[in-house]
């Protein structure tokens, strides 16, 4: 997490306070600033991933000792030209609405990430990459050259393809899902405090 966040736990343990306050010079922190995007596709800012990596998951994570290791994923196959990754879904996965997350979730996300007209900071991570969803818990990825840092790119957060496939490139960074975010990560937004303009002060995650 970024510096600047303030981050408090909640009596229920289960729960956790993101503040987003400006932190004054004699403390030596900076400011901190209001996320924009809780979008994996769209997130920019330091305040934008802080809350995207609790919100959200990938088909891997980055481990506290720098490995790529599976998330989303039960498990993952590359092929021997290291042209082709193959990854499993676990059978246990929903998003934070109850719904299913499957691998037409991830062709989606990834189908989004390489659309010119979302514009997202991601797409140059996944051009000339093709999707094949093989069944609804296994997805495949076709390279055109070995990418040896493809496992890192694995762990960009997956989005709902129910509630995101109604947006087009225009409406994609409009839409009230760049807040009020459904993912499948750890944890789920609970409460967002606004203050008299309509501005987030904080956020109140709770654990899943």
């Amino acid at each position: 997490m970024s510096s600047g966040h303030h981050w408090s736990r909640l009596p229920s343990r289960q729960e956790i306070l993101l503040a987003l306050t400006s932190f004054s010079r004699r403390q030596k922190k900076g400011i901190v600033g209001t996320p924009r995007f809780i979008n994996p596709l769209l997130a920019t800012s330091d305040a934008d991933r802080d809350l995207t990596t609790l919100v959200y998951s990938g088909l891997t994570r980055i481990s506290e000792d720098g490995r790529s290791i599976p998330d989303l994923a039960a498990e993952y196959q590359m092929s021997d030209n290291r042209l082709t990754y193959t990854f499993t879904l676990r059978d246990d996965l929903t998003w934070q609405d109850g719904e299913p997350v499957t691998a037409a979730d991830v062709e989606f996300t990834i189908k989004k990430a390489q659309d010119p007209a979302v514009k997202s900071p991601r797409r140059a991570g996944w051009e000339g990459v093709k999707t094949r969803v093989i069944d609804a818990r296994t997805i495949a990825f076709d390279l055109q050259q070995p990418y040896p840092a493809f496992l890192e790119n694995a762990a960009m957060g997956i989005l709902p393809k129910h509630l995101w496939e109604k947006f087009d490139g225009e409406t994609f960074a409009l839409n009230q899902f760049n807040s009020e975010s459904v993912g499948s990560g750890p944890y789920k937004i609970k409460t967002i405090k606004k203050d008299n303009l309509g501005i987030p002060e904080y956020y109140i995650l709770f654990k899943r």
